[in-house]
């Protein structure tokens, strides 16, 4: 299955990881990555990497978030699975 064909919040999460380890450039492997913890406080993410982040949740989902929205509202990789399953 491909992360674009994720239809359960489990699936969007574990596609979420696998993009989030990606993007980290080989510093985060995507079992590692807690989906309940914050992106920010357990250093998953970062300015970069979180455009990026971004960026490619909108090439794959076509759900756009915006900066902010991800360090206020979505901070969790649960957080963000609802959204974009709600949203998609």
């Amino acid at each position: 299955m491909t992360t674009s064909d994720a239809t359960t919040t489990d699936d969007l999460v574990e596609g979420l990881r696998a993009i989030l380890a990606e993007v980290s450039e080989g510093k985060l492997r995507a079992a590692e990555i807690d989906p309940s913890k914050n992106l920010f406080d357990y250093g998953y993410v970062d300015s970069l990497s979180g455009v990026m982040f971004l960026a490619r949740i909108e090439e794959t989902w076509g759900v756009q978030i915006e900066d902010f929205d991800l360090v206020k509202r979505f901070n969790t990789i649960r957080a963000v699975a609802e959204f974009v399953g709600a949203n998609r």
